[in-house]
């Protein structure tokens, strides 16, 4: 079975620098609380694709975060299809600068655009996301946003609620949106959601299985079974280590949506017209 991973960073060293040297204060805690500390030295690319595919794992969805990163992701996309490119957006520098970068990464050939308006301190529904939000359903670029619990203790945890992701989806439905980490720390209410909207996706990336809420399980094996992302964020999660927890909890009829088809949907697909 052919694995693409949703969620990803590569371990070059412009891509480590928010874990090791620049520190950033939304990334600290996470190199504790996830071991990371043996996956924080830099890899070779192509070691790295060698070690996810002993996994299973053949292609990688890398997300930038910034124009650095950005340029950096695409620059790997060209040299090697095994990335799915994905550019960070951000709205603090001006609302018409996020948007011409929208446009030239589109051109430029990304999967989708990322977006951390947590990160900031703001909602996943704020009036400055709205324009991001406009243009990337008018140009059918899927968003991929943060939707769940979050370790950072310097901005609130519920900047990206299913109530705010629901708002968003309900004045842009045919905005194609990947909720990264699935709702994992909301409940119920994200599953009631993404099957509430048929153009939300739920990548459970940086996740056990075994200590989620039973019903987000029963979701991903049935009335979610084709909306639902298999994700590590590597170097959080070792790609062996996530591939074989998920194996261990999904249906075998699961699997080859999970691991494969449902991120090409997520990414490729024509959004359902509403």
């Amino acid at each position: 079975m052919k694995i693409i991973d949703a969620r990803v960073r590569m371990r070059t060293d412009l891509m480590l620098k928010p874990w090791t040297t620049e520190l950033k204060p939304y990334y600290r805690d996470y190199v504790s609380l996830y071991k990371m500390k043996s996956r924080l030295s830099v890899m070779p690319v192509e070691e790295q694709f060698s070690y996810a595919e002993r996994a299973g794992i053949e292609r990688m969805v890398v997300c930038g975060m910034g124009d650095a990163e950005n340029e950096h992701v695409l620059e790997l996309s060209r040299r090697y299809d095994r990335v799915i490119p994905v550019a960070g957006v951000s709205v603090e520098i001006g609302i018409r600068h996020a948007l011409r970068d929208i446009s030239k990464y589109k051109e430029q050939g990304i999967a989708a655009i990322q977006v951390t308006p947590h990160i900031h301190k703001r909602d996943v529904h704020d009036r400055h996301m709205y324009p991001v939000y406009g243009l990337c359903e008018l140009m059918k670029i899927p968003v991929i946003v943060h939707g769940s619990v979050h370790f950072w203790r310097g901005s609130y945890m519920w900047h990206g609620q299913p109530q705010y992701i629901d708002e968003v989806a309900v004045d842009f439905p045919e905005l194609k949106m990947i909720v990264s980490h699935g709702g994992n720390g909301f409940g119920p209410p994200m599953l009631v959601v993404a099957q509430r909207h048929p153009n939300i996706y739920l990548e459970f990336s940086a996740l056990n299985p075994i200590y989620m809420a039973p019903e987000f399980l029963y979701a991903a094996n049935s009335y979610l079974r084709g909306k639902c992302l298999f994700g590590t964020d590597y170097p959080l999660v070792d790609f062996e280590v996530a591939v074989q927890r998920w194996k261990k909890v999904l249906q075998e009829r699961t699997q080859e949506l999970f691991f494969h088809q449902n991120v090409l949907d997520a990414l490729y697909g024509e959004p359902v017209p509403f």
